[in-house]
C-alpha cells in the first residue's frame, strides 16, 4: 500500500499541460482536480493565468511544495518534466502522454523508468486515464462527470460505492465511469511501465472504502506474474477480472494498445484460477457481479425458484443446471405448506410456479415457505400478465431474510418495478440465462 498512497494523500497537485482552452485535455484535468478543493497548480508556459489562477511556465518557477503532477503533453516531453520534479523532489507523478512502448518506442519508456528509478518517484502510466477518488472527488483524469455544454460550469460529484475499478484501458475506464456504475475509486494504469495492476490490489485491499475490487486486465508484463498471484491470494475481499486478448487477434490487439503481451488463453486461465479470482466473461458481467457480492458476500449454490411463468421457469431450470446451480426438490413439509395457502393449480414442485394469474400475496408466502428450507437464496422470476402487480411483487422482495434475485421479464409494464428495485439495492437481471451466469461464477 505504502508505494501507492502517496497518490490518494497528495494535498498538492500541479498539471504540466493545463490549458484555457475548455476542448483541451489539459483544461478538463485542472477543472476536474480544482474539484477536490486541493491545492491545484497550472503550468503552462504559454498561459500567465488558467480559470483564474495564476500558471507557471515550468515545475521550476512553482514556489511551493508539489506532492503530484500530473502530466498531459507530447510524450518526448515527459523526461524534461521528470528531471524537474526529480530536481523539486517530487515522489508522484500520473502519465497521460502516449507514445511511449505502446506505439514501439521502448526507449523512451526505458528512460522515463530510469528517471523514475534515480529519483525515487512513482508513476501511473504512461498512456494512462489517470485516477479517481471518489471519496475524495479527487479526479485526475479527462472525464467530466456532468452534462458538458460549454455554457455549463456545474460539474457533478461522482456516485459513491464499494468496488473499486482497475483497468489496462483508459477507454474502458471512461465508458464504465459513464455508465453511472458506484464506485469507491478507478484507476488506469496504462502502460504499467513502474507500478501495475498488483500494486493496486494491494492498495485496495486496504481501503476501508472498498469491499469488492474489479479488474480489466490484458496481460501482465514479463516478470509480473509472480506479484499478482502473491497479492490476489493475500486479499481478504473478492477480486473479478474481465480478461481480454483471449484470441490470436485480441493478443496483437492488445500489443499496440498498452505494449502488454497476451499469452494463450489456458496459460492466464491458470494464473487466475490459482490467484483465486472470479473471471467475468463481459463488462456488463463484471459489475453484476460485483453488485452481488457487494450485498451478498456469500451466495451459496441451492436455489428456489419463484415464477409465474412456467416458461420462465423452465428457460431457468436449464441455465442452472448449465451453470451449476443446484435446484433441490422440496420437503413434504414445504409442499403441504405451501398447499395450504397457494391456489390448488401451482406446479408442486421447484421451480415453484404460481401460474399466471399470482398475486404479490402468493409471492410473499411463497418466499416465506421457502427461506425456512435449505435454499441458499431464490430466484424470484415474473413477466407482466393481466393480474401482475410487479411493483407491489418488486416490494415484497424487500423483506426477504436470505439472498433474493430477481428477473422480471418485459419492459413498459415493469418499468416502475425495476426502478423501485434499483432504487432499493435489489438485484434485477434482465434475462434467466445473465442471471444463472453472473450467480453460477460466483459458485
Amino acid at each position: 500500500m505504502g508505494c501507492v498512497d502517496i497518490f490518494f494523500n497528495a494535498k498538492t497537485f500541479a498539471v504540466v499541460g493545463a490549458s484555457r482552452d475548455a476542448n483541451k485535455v489539459g483544461h478538463i484535468i485542472f477543472r476536474n482536480l480544482l474539484e477536490s478543493g486541493k491545492k491545484i497548480i497550472p503550468v503552462n508556459p504559454n498561459a500567465k493565468e488558467i480559470i483564474g489562477h495564476r500558471s507557471y511556465s515550468d515545475l521550476l518557477e512553482v514556489p511551493y511544495q508539489i506532492d503530484c503532477i500530473v502530466i498531459a503533453i507530447p510524450a518526448k516531453f515527459v523526461p524534461l518534466v521528470l528531471r524537474q520534479a526529480q530536481k523539486r523532489n517530487i515522489k508522484a507523478a500520473v502519465i497521460l502522454s502516449a507514445g511511449f512502448s505502446e506505439v514501439g518506442d521502448d526507449k523512451l519508456e526505458n528512460r522515463i523508468i530510469e528517471i523514475a528509478e534515480e529519483s525515487g518517484m512513482k508513476i501511473i502510466g504512461p498512456n494512462s486515464y489517470g485516477f479517481i477518488d471518489m471519496s475524495q472527488n479527487l479526479n485526475t483524469t479527462y472525464y467530466a462527470p456532468k452534462s458538458y455544454t460549454k455554457e455549463s460550469s456545474m460539474w457533478r460529484k461522482f456516485d459513491r460505492g464499494s468496488t473499486a475499478f482497475i483497468s489496462q484501458s483508459g477507454a474502458i475506464g471512461s465508458a464504465v465511469l459513464d455508465m453511472s456504475q458506484k464506485l469507491s475509486g478507478f484507476v488506469s494504469v496504462g502502460n504499467s511501465a513502474q507500478l501495475d495492476v498488483s500494486d493496486f490490489i494491494e492498495y485496495y485491499s486496504n481501503d476501508k472504502n472498498t469491499k469488492v475490487i474489479s479488474i480489466y486486465l490484458e496481460s501482465l508484463r514479463e516478470g509480473k506474474g509472480r506479484r499478482f498471484l502473491d497479492v490476489c491470494k493475500k486479499c481478504k475481499k473478492p477480486i473479478i477480472v474481465l480478461k481480454s486478448g483471449k484470441s490470436r487477434a485480441g493478443q496483437k490487439a492488445a500489443q499496440s494498445h498498452t505494449a502488454a503481451l497476451a499469452s494463450e488463453a489456458g496459460v492466464y486461465n491458470g494464473i487466475l484460477k490459482q490467484a483465486g479470482v472470479i473471471q467475468a466473461d463481459s463488462i456488463k458481467q463484471l459489475f453484476k457481479i460485483a453488485k452481488v457480492l457487494e450485498k451478498y458476500p456469500r451466495v451459496g449454490n441451492s436455489v428456489a425458484i419463484i415464477t409465474n411463468a412456467g416458461g420462465l421457469g423452465v428457460l431457468t431450470s436449464d441455465a442452472c443446471e448449465i451453470n451449476n446451480i443446484k435446484m433441490p426438490s422440496l420437503s413434504k413439509t414445504a409442499m403441504e405448506k405451501l398447499d395450504k395457502v397457494l391456489p390448488s393449480n401451482w406446479s408442486h414442485n421447484n421451480p415453484i410456479d404460481l401460474v399466471g394469474d399470482a398475486l404479490p400475496e402468493d409471492y410473499e408466502k411463497a418466499l416465506q415457505i421457502v427461506e425456512r428450507e435449505k435454499f441458499d437464496f431464490s430466484f424470484i422470476l415474473l413477466t407482466p400478465q393481466k393480474m401482475t402487480e410487479a411493483l407491489k411483487t418488486a416490494k415484497v422482495l424487500m423483506k426477504a431474510k436470505k439472498p433474493v434475485f430477481a428477473c422480471f421479464l418485459g419492459r413498459e409494464q415493469i418499468k416502475e418495478a425495476k426502478e423501485f428495485m434499483k432504487r432499493f439495492g435489489i438485484i434485477n437481471f434482465d434475462y434467466p440465462r445473465e442471471m444463472c451466469e453472473t450467480i453460477g461464477k460466483l459458485i
